[in-house]
């Protein structure tokens, strides 16, 4: 690849891959805040909220009417608010990596939703940039609760 082939390709990679790299910078800055986990923390009761978010753009884009779609999507939510409330029940400790897990597993979510990284019925439920945007925030969010200090 010759330098202007490499000098061009940069444009192009910041025009396709925007969303991911908002949620780089998002996600970065929230790692210089990493706290002990809290149950009354927004990380936990945000899961169920970015389900909701799946419902609502599949019905505004027509594609909870394709077969399996709408059972998916409600698996998704009762999954992640599960995952939420079980975060609320167990010790502070085991909230913390509960609801990290719950976060990296959105971002596994994510993937299925994305167009060109999965051949899932769901693709095409949400935009190609809000899965992108996800997956990197996702994952990020959810090494930051890992990684956090422990509650007391």
């Amino acid at each position: 690849m010759t330098d202007v082939s490499r000098s061009e390709a940069a444009p192009g990679v910041l025009a396709r891959w925007w969303p991911g790299l908002i949620g780089v910078v998002i996600g970065v800055a929230g790692l210089f805040g990493i706290a002990p986990w809290t149950p009354a923390d927004p990380t936990t009761w945000l899961l169920p909220w970015l389900a909701i978010a799946y419902l609502v753009f599949g019905a505004a884009r027509g594609q909870l009417r394709r077969p399996g779609v709408l059972r998916l999507e409600l698996i998704g939510l009762v999954v992640f608010a599960g995952c939420a409330v079980l975060a609320l029940l167990v010790f502070p400790q085991g909230g913390q990596y509960i609801a990290g897990l719950a976060w990296i597993g959105h971002a596994a979510w994510d993937v299925a939703h994305h167009r060109d990284l999965s051949r899932h019925p769901a693709v095409g439920v949400v935009p190609r940039g809000y899965a992108e945007f996800c997956i990197v925030l996702d994952l990020l969010v959810g090494a930051s609760l890992i990684a956090a200090p422990l509650p007391e």
